[in-house]
């Protein structure tokens, strides 16, 4: 994949009907992302490590609040502890140099609210955790986009939320910081036989003025288009129907996220 037209291909799994009217590095290292599980076994150095967390936090944060804090995470013991924790079936974190666990952080608002002998009541209401996680997840991508354009690879762990508490744990994470999201970084493995992921058609997501419902005929296009990607890989569950099992409430009573709200509460959200 060479040009920006088999770039979109593997994108949406089928040729576009329309075509860039410019192409540059950027955009070309955006199209080319996937997730990595397969990793060398090379360290990503502390200047690296800095440089990628200096990339995320030149993203735009809500009202330059920068309420979001991070976790570098090398030493092995820890890594196979967050292993353990998110139900990885896989050893790619065990193997991964470097986790990157972002955490919303209110301590240094916290702190400079007591020095002014101010209140927080803000802290009552739902938008101060939404942003938070809105902040970790701009804090994150930045940081996965910089990771790439050195050469690195990354992965997205939301599954440090299936136990938010056992992480702080394991981390010294105090209970009102929390843990939303990890992602690994590190070299990836060549032999990894993973592409470029097929996303949704954007007529199914794109609306021009006003929301329109989408064609259902889009959904079958879609799983057809996933499906024959992952035929390469051996047989795998349509999109439509795993998404549609993932939407169930067993998903999330499998794992301790059911007590997310338990765990922002502790930490000092009022959740109006």
């Amino acid at each position: 994949m060479t040009t920006p037209e088999e770039l979109l291909a593997a994108r949406y799994g089928a040729p576009t009907q329309w075509t860039p009217p410019e192409w540059n590095d950027t955009l070309d290292l955006l199209h080319r992302h996937r997730s990595v599980r397969k990793w060398l076994n090379e360290p990503v150095d502390e200047d690296t490590i800095r440089t990628i967390i200096s990339a995320a936090q030149s993203g735009a944060t809500s009202s330059n609040k920068q309420v979001i804090s991070v976790i570098a995470v090398r030493d092995p013991e820890l890594k196979n502890g967050l292993a353990t924790i998110t139900r990885q079936m896989y050893p790619h974190l065990e193997q991964v140099p470097v986790v990157l666990i972002w955490l919303i952080d209110y301590s240094r608002i916290r702190a400079v609210a007591a020095r002014e002998d101010l209140p927080t009541g803000a802290l009552d209401y739902l938008d101060e955790v939404g942003l938070g996680f809105l902040d970790a997840g701009i804090a994150a991508q930045n940081a996965a986009i910089a990771a790439e354009s050195l050469g690195l690879g990354t992965l997205y762990l939301g599954s440090v939320r299936n136990d938010v508490e056992a992480v702080q744990e394991l981390l010294g994470i105090p209970p009102e910081i929390v843990p939303v999201v990890g992602l690994e970084v590190g070299h990836l493995d060549p032999s990894e036989p993973a592409g470029i992921k097929p996303r949704l058609p954007q007529e199914a997501i794109v609306h021009w003025d006003t929301y329109s419902a989408p064609d259902p005929l889009l959904i079958d296009a879609y799983d057809q288009a996933l499906n024959t990607y992952y035929s390469r890989y051996g047989q795998h569950q349509l999109w439509s129907r795993q998404t549609a099992h993932r939407a169930a409430s067993e998903s999330v009573t499998k794992t301790n996220r059911q007590f997310l709200r338990r765990v922002l509460e502790r930490a000092g959200f009022g959740l109006k």
